[in-house]
Formats: C-alpha cells, sequence, structure tokens
C-alpha cells in the first residue's frame, strides 16, 4: 500500500505530536524514584484502586472528580497523570 505525500506528513505530524505530549514511562520512574523533576503525579484511579495502592508522593485525582479539582491543582508545575485500564 503506497502512502500519499500528505499521508506521510500527517503521520510524522502525529508522532512528534505525541513524543512532545508524552513522557517516556522509564525516564518518568528514574525521576520519581530519585526524586528529581518538577512535576505532580496524578493518580486518576478510583479512590478506591489510590487506596489500594500507588506511586509515592501522587495526588489522588479521579477522572470523575477532575473538573472540581482542577482549581486546586498548581498552576507553576508540569502535570503527569496516569491510570489503569480495565479490561
Amino acid at each position: 500500500m503506497a502512502f500519499s505525500s500528505a499521508d506521510i506528513q500527517a503521520n510524522r505530524r502525529y508522532f512528534e505530536d505525541k513524543l512532545r505530549a508524552t513522557k517516556q514511562f522509564n525516564d518518568l520512574i528514574h525521576k520519581v524514584q530519585d526524586g528529581v523533576g518538577d512535576f505532580l503525579l496524578l493518580d486518576t484511579r478510583t479512590r478506591e484502586a489510590f487506596a489500594q495502592g500507588h506511586i509515592r508522593g501522587a495526588w489522588c485525582a479521579p477522572l470523575a472528580e477532575l473538573p472540581a479539582l482542577a482549581g486546586e491543582l498548581p498552576k507553576d508545575r508540569e502535570l503527569v497523570t496516569y491510570c489503569w485500564k480495565s479490561k
């Protein structure tokens, strides 16, 4: 299947944007373990799941509650979210 020039450019923009917007998981884990980086981890799972275990230092911010919590989030730090996907 041949790709048009427009398709190639669209794919390139998509992956460039994705790379710019997504932290690499291993890099983030090292930063968390080393206590470096000026970011805030937001665990977007339910409060029950958060209570069962979470990354040290993360804030519990369930997706359903994010609109209400938005005003409490720091504006001077990068926000990094994580969650899980149920089967």
